[in-house]
């Protein structure tokens, strides 16, 4: 961001903080009296929902931001629960929009600035990239959501504000040493920890939905499911060296026949998780033998081969290493920004009203 500007300037703050917070009450008390008569109408159907140092936050600023957040939780609650969320997710707003005005006033403090020219190029930006060029266009969105352009630009100022003072105080400031990732990796194992894998093909029937009859050996009618008869008959062919992808091909109703029945690596847990009732017994397999039929509760037979198995190991730090870097440097930079905003809090004057 080269285009700020920044002079060294620090503000002596009061020593006695007590003082200083009775002064800023009796301000903000008087407040509606100083201001025009437009100005206080404004503000009293506003409503101020806190007070940071010099600048208020508006219950209208608040309702903004959470209003899509309300809906959504109209849908789901009702009485005290609604009541109750929709309090907590304006508190969450209300925290979030002092944060921001704490570093808007330090930035200034400061003595820094945004150019008119980095404003007037970033909307030029917004005009060429989301509306064709066509500044009617944006100009006509800016009315129908009631803003005005100074306010526009304000926005983006005030968004390159935080975004710069975010990457001067918490984002510069973070430095990850090989020490810090193979210190994370040594207390975190188990994170690195991969499961058992099995290689597997399958060849699956759906169960018929309805029974069939046939003349038993005793000469009385039984009841029996054709599906679970081919399933058998494949069973038998697989035993006496028939080829599985082959079989799964010729046979299989799964979306994976074309493939010989393929599934790929499997493991009892995550992401690539075989059915509970599957692992069971493949886990007891070594590569080349497959199970029996195995019907499942949900209308199915399966015969399922184990093609290859991997041993559950660590994975070693250098597959690893980046990704360990990007989780503690987010934790490095949670830690520095919660230590930036307090010693921005502790230097100023807050009051919330809601």
């Amino acid at each position: 961001m080269g285009r700020f500007l920044e002079k060294d300037v620090i503000a002596r703050r009061p020593h006695h903080f007590c003082l200083v917070a009775c002064v800023h009450f009796l301000m903000w008390a008087s407040l509606t009296f100083l201001l025009t008569a437009p100005a206080r109408a404004q503000l009293l159907a506003d409503g101020i929902a806190a007070v940071v140092n010099d600048n208020v936050i508006t219950y209208v600023q608040i309702n903004q931001q959470v209003a899509e957040t309300e809906k959504l939780l109209r849908q789901t609650y009702t009485g005290e629960d609604l009541f109750q969320r929709v309090k907590e997710a304006k508190l969450n707003v209300l925290r979030a929009l002092i944060e921001r005005e704490l570093i808007i006033q330090d930035f200034k403090k400061q003595g820094g600035f945004i150019p008119d020219t980095y404003t007037n190029e970033r909307i030029n930006d917004i005009i060429r990239n989301e509306y064709g060029g066509d500044r009617v266009a944006f100009i006509k969105t800016l009315y129908e959501r009631g803003v005005t352009m100074q306010k526009y630009r304000d926005e983006i100022q005030d968004n390159a504000i935080v975004g710069y003072m975010r990457n001067k105080n918490v984002v510069q400031t973070v430095l990850v040493s090989p020490y810090q990732i193979e210190q994370y990796y040594q207390q975190n194992l188990r994170l690195f920890q991969q499961d058992e894998q099995i290689k597997v093909s399958t060849i699956v029937l759906r169960k018929a939905l309805f029974p069939s009859q046939k003349t038993g050996p005793d000469g009385k009618q039984v009841t029996y499911d054709p599906q679970e008869t081919m399933a058998n008959d494949i069973l038998y062919k697989l035993d006496t060296g028939s080829d599985f992808a082959e079989m799964a091909k010729s046979y299989s109703e799964a979306s994976n026949k074309d493939d010989g029945g393929e599934l790929g690596w499997v493991t009892q847990n995550g992401k690539t998780a075989i059915r509970s009732d599957l692992w069971d017994v493949i886990e007891k397999l070594q590569p080349g033998q497959h199970t029996d039929v195995i019907a499942t509760a949900d209308g199915f037979y399966y015969i399922v081969q184990v093609e290859d198995r991997k041993p559950s190991a660590i994975t070693p730090l250098e597959d690893v290493r980046a990704q360990i870097e990007q989780t503690v440097i987010s934790e490095e930079s949670q830690l520095r920004q919660q230590q930036w905003l307090d010693s921005l809090r502790a230097k100023a004057f807050i009051k919330m009203f809601l």
